[in-house]
């Protein structure tokens, strides 16, 4: 019997050693990284809030890169006010307040800095109203070019923001014709009135390749200034000179012909007060060409190269109802409705892009882009209005450039994003408190 156990104790001390030594070889052959990439993961995951999103993919696309060794024209394209571009010269009382909050808020307006001359009697009469950065500018020659009706810009423009935004927008006029749909308005701190600089000694090609890419040389940056989205595409929508306006953001391309198309739509048939149509929103890599139609698209998604907007960064954000059977439903080449539907639960997450009117709810100016889902209250407040949400087929938006896909972000910004984001927070409450006693509770609109 003692014979016995022995043998398997020299067995079981065997056995141990031999994985032991095979635990060692497996080690030093580096054969541990998978373990290490899991517990990245699981990382991540418990960091999510310290997430943020960008752009993946090949950095290829810069705006305005069709344009690359073309020299400026002779002539200007755009209608330019308050002796610019040479110079700068306005009155105080050219100055406004915002929509909103008026001469009470933060920031002051001064509008139509260019004012859209274009001479076409034949354009839709529904406007794009976009807006961005100073640093993000160049973007509108790719929306002039692609939109068929006005549109309406307003650039948040700080001090010497308002120089390089200027710079930008004077070689836009000077190299893309429909630039003479465009009307420009700037917004800046009340404390920091635009300014000119020295940007205009700049000498490049229509690319803009020399001013482009500027943001950490903007005050903007420079001072930590948060960007005022919402006032941005108030001012946008109110300078508007059509009824028909489509709030949209400076990187999101329409799909070919669609403010033709749309208006076509309404000609056959009668529309109602509180309904927007809405504009599927999708986003391709950013070495791909953006599909202009419903085909094109439908072979970027199948291939993988398109996807649904913010799918890999806020899921519930752009999913919008009918996703499924949109992207089965073959290209009819008109733009039509697809269904109706309504800010409710379990949609109550949604910020649809959609083409409404001027009448529409305002967006709620203290919040700001770094604090994110900014659409939300005004989406709240269309759905206790008992608004009809048409999803339009036909017509899409597609961002450039890249998909956006999570990743850690920079530590020096976490704790500006984190504080706008309580922020946001806290003023979307105080905005759902008061909404609730305007239009009475309704429980279909969940906050």
């Amino acid at each position: 019997m003692r014979t016995r156990w022995y043998k398997l104790l020299i067995t079981w001390c065997v056995l141990v050693f031999f994985i032991f030594l095979t635990t060692r070889v497996l080690l030093d052959k580096g054969l541990n990284q998978p373990i290490s990439i899991r517990e990245e993961r699981l990382e991540r995951s418990e960091n999510a809030h310290l997430q943020q999103e960008v752009p993946t993919g090949a950095p290829l696309y810069a705006a305005g890169s069709y344009m690359s060794g073309r020299q400026p024209e002779n002539t200007s394209f755009c209608n330019w006010h308050y002796n610019l571009p040479q110079e700068f010269f306005f009155l105080q009382s050219k100055i406004s307040g915002t929509p909103e909050a008026g001469i009470k808020g933060p920031y002051r307006i001064l509008p139509q800095i260019i004012q859209e001359s274009t001479t076409a009697k034949e354009i839709p009469k529904i406007t794009l109203c976009t807006h961005s950065t100073a640093d993000q500018v160049y973007s509108i020659v790719e929306l002039a070019k692609r939109w068929e009706g006005p549109l309406s810009f307003s650039i948040f423009a700080p001090g010497l923001d308002a120089g390089l935004a200027i710079a930008l927008l004077n070689r836009a006029c000077y190299c893309e014709p429909t630039m003479s749909k465009v009307s420009v308005h700037l917004i800046f701190p009340a404390g920091r009135p635009p300014a000119l600089g020295d940007f205009s000694r700049f000498k490049g090609d229509c690319a803009a390749s020399d001013l482009q890419w500027r943001e950490a040389a903007t005050e903007r940056k420079q001072r930590g200034m948060t960007y005022p989205i919402n006032v941005a595409r108030n001012i946008a929508r109110v300078q508007a000179q059509t009824d028909r306006v489509l709030v949209s953001d400076i990187e999101l391309l329409p799909s070919a012909k669609m403010a033709s198309g749309f208006q076509q739509m309404l000609q056959e048939r009668s529309t109602r007060n509180n309904v927007v149509f809405v504009l599927p929103v999708f986003e391709i890599e950013a070495n791909e060409e953006p599909p202009s139609n419903k085909n094109q698209l439908l072979t970027a998604h199948r291939v993988g190269s398109a996807v649904y907007f913010h799918r890999y960064v806020c899921s519930h954000c752009q999913r919008f109802p009918g996703l499924t059977r949109w992207l089965l439903r073959p290209n009819s080449g008109k733009v039509k409705p697809f269904i109706i539907t309504r800010r409710e639960i379990p949609n109550h997450r949604w910020e649809p892009v959609f083409i409404g009117t001027k009448n529409d709810p305002l967006y709620t100016e203290d919040m700001t882009w770094e604090g994110r889902q900014d659409k939300m209250a005004q989406m709240f407040e269309m759905c206790l209005m008992n608004y009809r949400l048409i999803i339009l087929d036909g017509a899409f938006l597609v961002h450039r450039p890249g998909i956006k896909r999570k990743t850690i972000s920079n530590n020096n910004e976490m704790p500006l994003i984190r504080a706008q984001e309580r922020r946001n927070s806290r003023i979307y409450q105080n905005v759902i408190r008061r909404l609730v006693k305007q239009y009475h509770s309704d429980r279909k609109c969940r906050q």
